[in-house]
């Protein structure tokens, strides 16, 4: 009996080693796959850092840390020294590796001005909570633009009677910044934000002036579009006359804000005007003189250039030449 116990225990106790023996091996290669592990400098931010912002050198860091695929070697920056000065292209948060493709190409401008479009303008619009939806606003974020305005519907000497009228006039505008304020009033030293009062969007070329004029003659109002609506077939437009179940008489024609803001070039200069003054001699056998005096245009008294010769031609015959010339005898 005492034979058959011992070999239960014998056999116990190697298996009991055997487990061991696994056990520590499996430590050492653990320790030993962690020793492999290389570590490398990484730039790191320490704090937020909006997008389209100049890195300067209090916000960033450098730091030793094991190379993992959230840095890969063609992305990371080691020098902080080439960092400083870059101008990032999307929002970093704090304690976010520093990466390439998070930066603009090297001499971009840092804020708007780096930003804008080929062909494309900045145009600020003034803004409230009503008008700028609710304060929703953000860069980066698409618009209809509307203008409320009110217009002459027409009528004999000018004197139509008012109709307003709201018309989109610009869609799928990108916002490129909101104007926000602090306050000099503070809780316990912290400034307050004062709410938006103007947004900045990018304006073609051609629809900068019709922008400007509608923030004039009328109220602009931003509409919030979605991210992957593109559609821009078509713009909306209400009469005043046709809310409440009220029709427009259908021999009323009402001009659209389009017509009433549509940009209207600079008139052409006018051309010279000039005056031919003959002064007759006293002395006989000798020819009479003639000057020539040219002015900027036929409304204006700045003399251009005046020449003196005898004349070649009666002043009925140059009269008749050039309709722009006056000739007079003296």
């Amino acid at each position: 009996m005492k034979q058959k116990a011992i070999v239960p225990l014998v056999l116990g106790l190697a298996i009991g080693l055997i487990a061991v023996k696994f056990g520590v091996d499996a430590i050492q290669r653990a320790q030993a796959s962690g020793k492999a592990k290389q570590t490398v400098t990484v730039i790191q931010a320490k704090e937020d850092i909006d997008a389209h912002a100049e890195i300067r050198l209090g916000m960033v860091e450098a730091l030793e840390v094991v190379e993992t695929a959230l840095t890969p070697a063609n992305e990371r920056i080691s020098d902080i020294q080439k960092l400083i000065g870059r101008v990032t292209l999307k929002a970093i948060p704090k304690n976010s590796p520093v990466l390439l493709s998070m930066l603009s190409p090297e001499g971009t401008e840092p804020g708007i001005i780096g930003r804008i479009p080929p062909g494309f303008r900045a145009v600020s619009v003034k803004i409230d909570e009503v008008t700028g939806v609710a304060y929703q606003l953000k860069p980066g974020v698409w618009v209809d633009v509307t203008v409320v305005m009110d217009i002459n519907t027409g009528g004999r000497g000018g004197r139509g009677r008012k109709e307003t009228i709201a018309e989109v006039i610009l869609q799928r505008v990108q916002v490129a910044a909101i104007g926000y304020g602090t306050s000099t009033a503070t809780d316990g030293g912290i400034a307050k934000i004062k709410p938006a009062k103007s947004a900045t969007l990018f304006v073609a070329e051609e629809d900068v002036p019709r922008l400007h004029l509608a923030g004039t003659k009328g109220k602009i109002t931003l509409a919030l579009r979605g991210e992957s609506d593109t559609s821009t077939d078509g713009t909306a437009i209400a009469y005043g006359g046709e809310l409440g179940g009220r029709r427009r008489p259908p021999s009323t024609s009402v001009p659209k804000s389009s017509e009433v803001l549509r940009y209207r070039p600079e008139p052409e200069p006018e051309p010279p005007y000039t005056v031919l003054v003959m002064h007759r001699s006293s002395i006989v056998g000798q020819d009479s003189v003639t000057e020539q005096i040219t002015f900027e245009n036929g409304r204006s008294t700045k003399v251009v250039s005046i020449s003196i010769g005898a004349p070649t031609r009666s002043a009925a015959a140059m009269r008749g030449e050039n309709k722009k010339t006056r000739a007079t005898v003296q």
